[in-house]
């Protein structure tokens, strides 16, 4: 099952990055990071197969995530720094829940519902 969408100019840069860094053994965790007023916050880290996760090798990386999550946003997008402007990586859901309002939030100063 399929749960990660990454771009063939993504997945080159991304590749880089773990070499660079030297992330050659495990798999490549997607994780929840946290929720703020603008929504969840996802991570990766490398890290081994648990019981209820998914698997998905793209070409030589193989990611992982728990089901739960991925049942939850319906998958993820990796985009590289070309593709969303930032100029690092991104990781969004593929259904992104509704946000709260930002009075919830004291790092939200000035942001727009």
């Amino acid at each position: 099952m399929d749960f990660l969408k990454i771009s063939d100019i993504a997945y080159q840069e991304f590749k880089k990055f773990l070499d660079e860094n030297n992330a050659t053994s495990g798999a490549i965790r997607i994780y929840l990071a946290g929720m703020t007023c603008h929504g969840p916050s996802f991570n990766i880290s490398v890290d081994e197969k648990k019981d209820h996760d998914l698997i998905q090798k793209v070409k030589d990386i193989t990611f992982i995530v728990d089901s739960d999550l991925f049942v939850q946003f319906s998958g993820f997008i990796l985009l590289c720094g070309s593709e969303n402007g930032l100029g690092g990586f991104t990781l969004e859901p593929v259904f992104k829940p509704q946000t709260s309002n930002c009075s919830s939030c004291d790092s939200c100063h000035g942001c727009e519902e």
